[in-house]
């Protein structure tokens, strides 16, 4: 490593573009993903309504925000993902408030949607959305460290929104945590998500200004728009792994709090829940530390053996 990249290094924003994500996907998890087992456990005490119809609203808030996370990629080619983490983080304080005082079944579904549609816009799209312009060979690592935030927002959160309740009532911890939260997207949006490397005259990862931009994939992978894309097997095996996955997570997140209430009690439940997310951690590291830099993470997927592609694509083979 010579002079002029040490020099250099420490000036990269996109080491404070890893930072301000891994804040984002903090609060978007900590939040809209690990909030709800607690606000189910909450509600159903408040009310006395039946577990079924709680949960039901639980589905409904994980099942909408998968809705409106298809819809990302097109608002933040037009807002950009600063503000529209912003307008999510707004609408999710409003959804919270709206769980803390419902008062009837339909107002309880109605804060559900607004919850699971404004949180995914601080979660795994929007970090990618952040990450992408400023890593491409670095990318997993930067990936990894960003995402670490998701985790830290379930060991943080999971006990904090616990002790609020318990301390000030379910009304007020909403409001407190929905302010900070709106206050900490905003000045992220205005000093962080709004910068490119372009705008600051720099270059992903890192590299000098003089160095050829390099690329980590294959000339001759090809994008698979529209209905093309689900008709490729290795993209179907990967999102039904990931879809699996996270429903297993979800349905033991959303009821495990409430099962470990009864044996350790309200304050100490949130516990175990933060120490589970925080494994996560670990396997992540693991796989950005074992994949190698230069892996090409986009290749060519033939659908059959003479190398034609999926619904009627161009033929294309793949490269040895």
């Amino acid at each position: 490593m010579n002079q002029s990249t040490v020099q250099e290094q420490p000036t990269f924003f996109g080491t404070w573009v890893i930072r301000a994500a891994f804040v984002l996907a903090m609060f978007g998890w900590g939040v809209g993903f690990y909030g709800p087992p607690v606000f189910l456990h909450t509600v159903l005490q408040r009310t006395g309504w039946s577990l079924t119809l709680v949960s039901t609203a639980v589905t409904l808030h994980y099942l909408f925000g998968a809705l409106v996370v298809a819809q990302l990629p097109r608002w933040h080619c037009r807002f950009g993902p600063g503000r529209t983490a912003v307008l999510g983080a707004a609408v999710t304080a409003l959804g919270v408030l709206g769980w803390a005082h419902a008062a009837q079944p339909w107002q309880l579904f109605a804060a559900a949607l607004a919850s699971g549609g404004g949180w995914v816009t601080m979660g795994a799209v929007a970090v990618n959305a952040v990450i992408a312009p400023w890593f491409v060979r670095t990318r997993p690592m930067a990936l990894a460290k960003a995402y670490n935030g998701a985790s830290i927002g379930g060991v943080v959160f999971s006990p904090l929104w616990v002790a609020l309740i318990s301390g000030v009532g379910f009304a007020s911890a909403a409001s407190i945590i929905g302010a900070v939260m709106v206050a900490v997207m905003l000045l992220l949006a205005w000093a962080v998500f709004g910068k490119s490397p372009e705008l600051l005259g720099q270059r992903p990862d890192g590299d000098a200004a003089g160095v050829a931009p390099s690329s980590i994939t294959s000339s001759h992978a090809r994008a698979l728009p529209g209905r093309q894309l689900w008709c490729d097997r290795r993209f179907l095996m990967l999102a039904l792994g990931m879809a699996l996955g996270l429903f297993a997570k979800i349905g033991l997140i959303a009821h495990l709090f409430s099962l470990l209430v009864p044996a350790l009690g309200a304050q100490f439940a949130g516990v175990p829940m933060g120490v589970a997310t925080a494994c996560a951690i670990g396997g992540r590291y693991i796989v950005a530390r074992t994949m190698p830099v230069g892996t090409d993470r986009r290749v060519p997927t033939p659908c059959n053996s003479s190398g034609a592609w999926c619904c009627g694509a161009p033929a294309r083979t793949t490269p040895r």
